[in-house]
């Protein structure tokens, strides 16, 4: 199995709002098609108790449980296990490599690479510096009225990339649910650690369509917002994988931000 990004060069990242590369039908359609057909139903990855899920919400399940779950097929343990490796995470570094925030750099001693790397769950900021994720993520059907599953937003700040890869079912005609990708209209707000920033201040800029077999990258910056368009109501349930690497420390600040945050 190949990874998301090969074959992805530097040229095909695009700036604006912020570098960030998308790439449809990025992997060989027979591995889409396994993927996609073999993608777990809602009580593999959720739970709800006895009640129903509630309406557009979002489930997870990691690389590491994935990798020991007896009921998921090789192939999703094979993309886990390469997605969430020191191999993979090169490769985004590489790809990246004139993107990377000063601070980030700085908080892993000024390079990205040669620190000891570990897998969500599996190890701990005890042993490692880096861990990461290759987790499937699920919005559950819209069965109250449309609403975004996550608004304009950063990711966490001591994230380093976040990428996406979408595995939309054939038969989901659901409307809204893309990508949007934000700017900020004045720069900067304090408050960044938020669940969502205030509507006023950021901008719709691009949107990458929820489509199967499509990827997005990009690196934490103070840029990076994004956030998920209002899903409609349907039946269905909105698939991806979620793909990260973090740190213990914060290292994203809001440049407004008072000195002593």
């Amino acid at each position: 199995m190949r990874s998301l990004l090969s074959g992805i060069a530097p040229a095909d990242i695009r700036l604006a709002p912020f570098p960030h590369v998308i790439v449809p039908d990025v992997l060989d359609e027979e591995i889409h098609r396994a993927l996609n057909e073999s993608y777990p139903p809602f009580p593999v990855i959720g739970w709800a108790g006895s009640k129903p899920p509630g309406s557009n919400r979002r489930y997870q399940l990691s690389a590491w449980p994935i990798i020991h779950h007896p009921d998921l097929p090789q192939v999703w343990k094979d993309f886990v296990t390469l997605h969430a490796s020191p191999a993979f995470f090169a490769e985004v570094v590489a790809l990246f490599h004139d993107h990377w925030p000063a601070a980030l750099k700085e908080a892993l001693d000024g390079d990205l690479l040669g620190h000891p790397m570990g897998m969500l769950m599996r190890d701990s900021y005890e042993t490692v510096r880096i861990l990461q994720d290759a987790r499937m993520e699920i919005n559950t059907p819209v069965t109250a009225g449309p609403s975004s599953s996550r608004g304009p937003h950063l990711d966490m700040p001591n994230r380093l990339f976040t990428c996406l890869y979408y595995l939309r079912h054939p038969d989901d005609d659901a409307v809204g649910g893309d990508l949007e990708l934000f700017r900020w209209k004045n720069g900067p707000v304090a408050d960044i650690e938020g669940y969502a920033l205030p509507a006023e201040s950021v901008e719709v800029a691009a949107v990458v369509p929820y489509r199967a077999n499509q990827m997005v990258i990009f690196p934490q910056g103070i840029d990076a917002i994004h956030g998920v368009g209002v899903r409609h109501p349907t039946p269905h349930t909105r698939r991806y994988v979620f793909i990260s690497a973090e740190i213990e420390r914060s290292w994203l600040v809001s440049p407004t931000a008072p000195a002593w945050a």
